[in-house]
C-alpha cells in the first residue's frame, strides 16, 4: 500500500556540478521561476482523494453504528491549489464569530502520541532512548492506522472498525509532506544527483558515516543530499550551510527511528527495492508527512502531538496571524475560530508555532518549505488576501 502522489510543484532548475564541491555551481538563465509548476494531473486527482477521505470522516455517523463523525456545518472544501502543495482549500461558507466552534473533530478519528496504540509503544520502546521523540512517537502510531491488523480494535464493536478504516483512508489520502517528500522535487528526472540517484526519498538517502565515504571524494556527505541543500538555500534566501545542517539533522532523525518502526509497515509499497528498503521508504515518506501536518492538543503536563483531519490541511495564516485554534474538550477535538471570519475566508493555522523535531533551530522560509512543504512566498503573507 502507498501513499498518494505527492503534489509536483518545486522543481530545482537544472544545475551541474564538478565532483569537488569546492566548485559546485549552478548553471540557469537569468530570472528563471524556481517555482515551476507541474502539468501532471496526479496532484489533482490526490487532492480529489483527500477530500473524499474527509467526506468519509465526516459521513461516519450515517453507517447505522451509533459512531459519530466530524461536523462542520459552516465549511466549504475544494481541491488544493497546485501552488498550495497540499494546504488550503477550507473556507467559510457562511460568517463565523469569535470562539465559535468551526468543527466538532471526535477524538477516535484523529491521529496522537497520547492514545498511542499497543504496537506503536511496543516499537517505539525497541528505539535508543536517545532517539525517542514525539516525532518517532506519532509517527509509529500513524503507522499503525495506516496498516491496522486485528488485535487494534475491537472486532465487535462496528463503530470502532467504520472509524479506524475512516481513518486509514484519510491517511491514505496524504498527497503532499515536506519539501523533497516527492523526489520531482530535486529537478528533471535525468539530472546528476537528481531523483535518479535518491533511495526512496531524499530522507531516506544517505547514511551516519557518509562524510567519511564521501570526504575522499571532498563531499561533506552524500552527493544527492548536498545537492539538494545547496538548492533549497538557494530556494528560500538561506544560507547553504544551514540549509544542508538542516537536510543532515532530518535524516539523523529518520535513520534513529527506522529500524524499530519497521515492522509496523505490514503492507510495504511497490517499488524496486528488497523487502526492507521498501519498508524503510515507507516510514521515511510517513515521517515527512507526519511533520507537515502535526500540532499539539493541551499544555504542560498534558501536551501531547497529534495529526487533526481539517486541521492538517488549513492554509498557513502568514502574518495576519491564524483565524482559529485546536481546543480539546473531553472526547471531542474543537476547532474554534479565533476572530470573525467572513464568507469565503480561508480558515487558516500558523505553520511556525508547530511543533519541531528536537534540535531544528531552521525559521522562516526554510522551515516552511522543508518541514511543512510551503513555498516560501507564503512566509511573508503574500499569499493572504485578508
Amino acid at each position: 500500500m502507498r501513499l498518494s502522489t505527492s503534489i509536483n510543484l518545486l522543481a530545482l532548475i537544472p544545475f551541474s556540478a564538478s565532483f569537488a564541491p569546492s566548485t559546485f555551481t549552478f548553471s540557469h538563465q537569468q530570472n528563471v521561476n524556481l517555482l515551476q509548476p507541474s502539468q501532471s494531473s496526479s496532484s489533482l486527482s490526490a487532492t480529489q482523494e483527500n477530500n473524499v477521505a474527509e467526506n468519509n470522516l465526516m459521513d461516519i455517523h450515517m453507517e447505522g453504528t451509533g459512531q459519530q463523525g466530524i461536523t462542520a456545518p459552516k465549511l466549504s472544501f475544494r481541491p488544493s491549489l497546485l501552488e498550495e502543495r497540499g494546504k488550503g482549500g477550507i473556507q467559510a461558507s457562511e460568517p463565523i464569530a469569535a470562539l465559535e466552534v468551526i468543527a466538532r473533530i471526535p477524538r477516535n478519528l484523529i491521529i496522537t502520541t497520547c492514545d498511542s496504540p499497543k504496537r506503536a509503544v511496543a516499537a517505539t520502546a525497541e528505539m535508543d532512548p536517545e532517539n525517542f521523540s514525539w516525532a518517532s512517537d506519532l509517527c509509529a502510531a500513524t503507522l499503525v492506522a495506516l496498516f491496522p491488523n486485528e488485535d487494534d480494535y475491537d472486532n465487535n464493536n462496528d463503530g470502532a472498525a467504520v472509524s479506524a478504516k475512516a481513518k486509514q483512508a484519510w491517511i491514505e489520502s496524504w498527497e503532499a509532506g515536506g519539501w523533497a517528500t516527492d523526489s520531482a522535487d530535486l529537478g528533471p528526472p535525468d539530472i546528476d544527483w537528481g531523483p535518479k540517484c535518491v533511495t526512496g526519498s531524499l530522507l531516506s538517502t544517505g547514511s551516519d558515516n557518509d562524510k567519511n565515504v564521501f570526504s575522499k571524494f571532498r563531499f561533506p556527505c552524500h552527493p544527492v543530499v548536498f545537492r539538494a541543500g545547496t538548492g533549497l538555500g538557494m530556494l528560500t534566501g538561506a544560507d547553504e550551510q544551514v540549509s544542508l545542517n538542516a537536510l543532515l539533522h532530518r535524516g539523523k532523525v529518520f535513520r534513529g527511528m527506522r529500524d524499530a518502526l519497521l515492522t509496523l509497515v505490514e503492507t510495504p509499497s511497490d517499488r524496486k527495492g528488497s523487502l526492507r528498503e521498501r519498508r524503510a521508504w515507507d516510514v521515511a515518506d510517513v515521517l515527512s508527512r507526519v511533520l507537515a501536518r502535526a500540532t499539539t492538543l493541551g499544555e504542560d503536563a498534558e501536551l501531547s502531538f497529534a495529526v487533526v483531519p481539517i486541521h492538517e490541511r488549513l492554509a498557513h495564516c502568514g502574518e495576519n496571524g491564524e483565524n482559529s485554534k485546536l481546543v480539546a474538550s473531553g472526547d471531542d477535538v474543537l476547532l474554534v475560530a479565533s476572530r470573525d471570519i467572513s464568507v469565503g475566508e480561508e480558515i487558516t493555522r500558523d505553520y511556525t508555532i508547530a511543533p519541531r523535531l528536537d534540535g531544528d533551530d531552521t525559521e522562516g522560509p526554510l522551515r516552511l518549505l522543508l518541514q511543512f512543504g510551503l513555498p516560501p512566498i507564503v512566509a511573508t503573507g503574500a499569499s493572504d488576501d485578508h
